[in-house]
């Protein structure tokens, strides 16, 4: 009898290598991912309220069932080029008490992945950003094509941190 899971049998992964759940998302050519414990909703954008004084990252609030929840445009911190479209959609990232939306180019898609197409991040370039060596923990090659791994709690930490308003 065939097997009704996702993976085929041969996939089975061992023991305490369970597969995971990510969230994908597109940022300007790039992809990445997030961890699916991390993702509270993924929303349209209907409307950004500016706020004056926040970070250049940070692009306004917006109410998200009843909570006021930043919107950060990732493309500022990682020091990628704007969409040529504005941005429709929104993630809501949650870690502990912590809630932010994420700006992102389409709807993103949420995979199944096994624990073999997690590779650690190669070793940085010239041309990565300041941000995304600390935001960015890894890789996940998924059909062929790589996605980055933002760290939730290190992106947190980050737009927490002064730095944020003196470097950005």
């Amino acid at each position: 009898m065939p097997s009704s899971s996702m993976l085929g049998e041969a996939d089975t992964p061992a023991p305490g290598k369970l597969p995971s759940r990510v969230c994908v998302f597109a940022l300007s050519k790039h992809l990445y991912a997030v961890d699916l414990q991390h993702i509270r909703e993924v929303l349209p954008i209907d409307s950004i309220t500016p706020v004056p004084g926040m970070p250049p990252v940070v692009i306004g609030m917006t109410n998200v069932r009843g909570s006021v929840v930043p919107i950060v445009d990732l493309r500022l911190l990682l020091e990628l080029p704007q969409a040529e479209t504005g941005a429709l959609f929104a993630v809501v990232l949650c870690h502990e008490d912590y809630q932010l939306a994420i700006l992102v180019d389409r709807s993103p898609e949420i995979m199944t992945v096994l624990p073999e197409q997690f590779e650690p991040l190669p070793d940085s370039t010239p041309e990565d950003s300041e941000a995304s060596r600390f935001i960015v923990n890894g890789i996940v090659r998924i059909a062929d094509t790589v996605h980055q791994i933002l760290d939730v709690t290190q992106l947190v930490a980050y737009l927490d941190s002064e730095e944020t308003t003196e470097n950005v």
